[in-house]
C-alpha cells in the first residue's frame, strides 16, 4: 500500500526542488528522497530528467549567485 498521494494537478513546490536538489548533491536516491518528501519516486525521477529541478531552483540568479534585477 502506498504512504503517498499526489493529487492529479498538484506540483512540487520551489521548497521542494530545493529539497531535491540538495538531497541529490548529498547522495539520496529517488526512492529515498521521494519517503522525505512523501511523493511517488517516478514523481522525483520526472523532474530529475526533465531538469527542472535545477531551472527552478537557479531561476533568477546570476552565475556569481546574486539576485539579478
Amino acid at each position: 500500500m502506498q504512504n503517498y498521494y499526489t493529487p492529479k494537478g498538484k506540483h512540487l513546490t520551489l521548497a521542494d526542488r530545493r529539497n531535491i536538489e540538495r538531497w541529490l548533491h548529498e547522495g539520496c536516491s529517488n526512492r529515498e528522497i521521494a519517503r522525505q518528501l512523501g511523493k511517488a519516486a517516478q514523481t522525483i525521477n520526472n523532474e530529475v530528467e526533465r531538469g527542472q529541478v535545477r531551472q527552478q531552483v537557479h531561476k533568477g540568479k546570476r552565475r556569481d549567485g546574486k539576485a539579478s534585477g
